[in-house]
């Protein structure tokens, strides 16, 4: 750990702690009465609630014994050690440097059992400083984690006088990002009403530290005591935040939200009863929002052709100023981006965003490729990625491609009810929405090729091409991409986190196997015949690799063109640089051999092939439309 002194340029940093295993998400906070800086990181725990040394003693065999759930999560085998918050202080010396005295870390997680930060994604977000007290959240120690999201909130004081205390009393959902208030008397933080569905809506809540009425205590400077209770905010708000910042004054929490396929900040007001949420006007998506003084908000912002840039927010004036423009390639431009809407499956709007090629000429005919997002509880935003990058499929090929993602039934930021449709419906609604949307695409562009279609979705977008490869749709594309899908919803309770395929699918598959067949794409593999490519690796333990594998098996026994990609270092997501570039390399020679995009003539009639392309879309519309999908 080191220190900077960042009002001296020429100051160099200087060591503070060499600690014995592996650290990160370094929080710290200054102590003004006692003119000390407190700290807190995070990092493996031994049993014991020591920070695991990496030279510790390995056993001398390799075996891992097991006689409970769960016994793998995300892509590694848990063992005896647990994540763990460690804490400690920091004195201010003479010269105003920094110097870690005592050389001590307090572990306040293992005491009480739980893990904290939360695995399998592990974030600051988790825990919270205070003066005197340290706030985190763990799942619920006294339940299985493989059949709860169950999470509590805990504050412990930071000098190690007592032990941790929940916040309020058990008995619901998540709970996340807890926040100290700046007088450190409230909380904030975000809790989900409902145990074992990891997609409920959040809402924003405040935990009352002191006692009494919540909205009486703002000003309070008392100590905190063990906590009393917790109180709603957002209700009746039909959207689900993803994090929770204090203002200075402690009158006003800013909140990050999903909202029409943009991630937005709101403003909610503690001062006026029955306050809501007021939408702030930024642009494209914000990632994260940092409180600065005098009303300024530091946001952390991106969109579908600009990677991570800062912008500052005047909330006085509601003005924006960028601080760093984006480092992405000149020839990307937000321009090639756009929206549309549509009447999906159960009569609500269904949204969609397009993005054409940066050379993109209206006048010309372009191949489509058709993206399909992951969760199924989640959504296309207008933010970059680094793992599927539209505007690198826009690209792709001599031709390049327009490329089209729908939020369907079940996707994030278009409210609950959008959201939750697709309980036991996996196959149903979102797959009409997408043939919806395919038809509404025939019906309004000219510019695009539907005779060079193709289409790819990973994790439950994987499912859905699988779906999608024995069903009428499928017929459509000229070639298909599942990237670590499912192929069976039976081998879901190979899954790591089982509470998530029984609230999908209703109940858990011991007690009630039904919901797990109605929609499962091997019923179907008779109508499997559209080329396709099977991405898969080792290390996802969400959806074990013998999905890929069933998936490429079958298509190579009945004779489909198909490959199989396989990354034994890679989990269920392709994060390594080099492995990320021949995945997009060999993804596109085949996607570009099976819809031709390699600039060369074609010896064929376009537009009476495109018209004929079209016409089938239709008719999978119109047979979707009779219920003939539920047969």
């Amino acid at each position: 750990m080191w220190a900077l002194d960042v009002t001296d340029a020429t100051e160099p940093a200087y060591k503070l702690a060499t600690f014995d295993g592996q650290v990160s998400m370094l929080k710290a906070h200054y102590v003004e009465e006692t003119a000390v800086v407190k700290f807190a990181v995070a990092g493996w725990a031994s049993p014991s609630g020591k920070l695991v040394s990496p030279k510790a003693p390995k056993p001398d065999d390799s075996g891992l014994l097991y006689d409970s759930l769960f016994v793998r999560h995300w892509d590694y085998w848990l063992t005896e050690n647990r994540m763990a918050i460690f804490t400690s202080t920091l004195a201010v010396e003479p010269g105003e440097r920094l110097a870690w005295r005592d050389q001590v870390l307090d572990n306040h997680v293992t005491a009480v059992k739980a893990e904290s930060p939360v695995m399998p994604f592990p974030s600051a977000s988790d825990f919270d400083l205070s003066d005197e007290f340290l706030m985190f959240n763990a799942k619920a120690p006294e339940l299985n984690p493989a059949n709860n999201t169950a999470t509590y909130v805990y504050v412990a004081p930071l000098d190690m006088s007592d032990e941790a205390e929940t916040v309020f009393v058990p008995g619901f959902g998540a709970a996340s990002a807890p926040v100290f208030s700046p007088n450190g008397t409230l909380a904030a933080g975000l809790l989900q009403y409902e145990n074992g569905y990891e997609s409920d809506k959040n809402v924003v809540v405040l935990f009352d530290l002191v006692g009494g009425d919540v909205e009486e205590e703002a000003t309070r400077r008392d100590k905190v005591e063990p906590p009393t209770g917790f109180k709603p905010l957002t209700l009746a708000w039909d959207r689900s935040p993803s994090a929770v910042a204090w203002s200075h004054t402690g009158e006003t929490l800013f909140l990050v939200a999903e909202e029409l396929g943009y991630s937005r900040v709101f403003s909610l007001s503690l001062t006026e009863p029955g306050a809501v949420p007021v939408l702030l006007e930024t642009r494209h998506s914000v990632e994260a929002v940092s409180v600065l003084p005098h009303d300024k908000l530091l946001l952390t912002v991106s969109s579908t052709a600009k990677s991570t840039y800062f912008e500052l927010y005047d909330v006085a004036t509601g003005t924006l100023s960028r601080l760093l423009d984006p480092a992405s390639p000149a020839e990307i431009d937000d321009s090639q981006v756009s929206e549309f809407w549509f009447t999906g499956s159960r009569g609500a709007q269904v949204h969609g965003f397009m993005v054409v090629p940066s050379d993109f000429d209206e006048n010309k005919k372009y191949p489509l490729a058709f993206l399909i997002h992951g969760g199924p509880q989640g959504a296309w935003l207008d933010e970059w990625s680094t793992r599927w990058n539209p505007t690198v499929w826009a690209d792709a090929g001599a031709d390049g491609y327009v490329v089209v993602m729908i939020n369907p039934t079940g996707s994030t930021g278009y409210g609950k009810d959008f959201t939750d449709k697709i309980q036991g419906n996996w196959g149903s609604y979102p797959y009409i929405d997408l043939v919806l949307g395919m038809e509404h695409l025939t019906k309004t562009f000219d510019f695009i090729d539907f005779d060079r279609a193709i289409a790819a979705g990973a994790s439950y977008g994987g499912y859905m091409i699988n779906w999608i490869q024995g069903s009428p749709l499928g017929r459509v594309f000229k070639a298909l991409v599942t990237h670590d899908g499912v192929v069976s919803t039976l081998n879901q309770y190979a899954s790591d986190e089982l509470y998530f395929p029984t609230h999908d699918f209703g109940s858990s598959f011991v007690d009630s196997p039904h919901g797990y067949y109605r929609f499962n794409p091997l019923t179907r593999i008779s109508k499997w015949s559209t080329p396709h490519f099977i991405v898969h690796n080792a290390r996802d333990y969400r959806l074990p690799e013998s999905e890929g594998i069933m998936a490429f098996n079958i298509l190579q026994e009945r004779g489909v063109p198909s490959k199989l990609l396989h990354f034994p270092d890679e989990n269920h997501w392709v994060l390594k640089p080099e492995n990320s570039r021949r995945w997009h390399l060999e993804i596109f020679e085949f996607i570009n051999h099976w819809a031709p995009n390699n600039g060369s003539p074609r010896v064929r009639d376009v537009d009476a092939a495109n018209e004929a392309a079209k016409a089938k879309i239709r008719d999978v519309a119109d047979y979707v439309r009779a219920g003939a999908i539920f047969m």
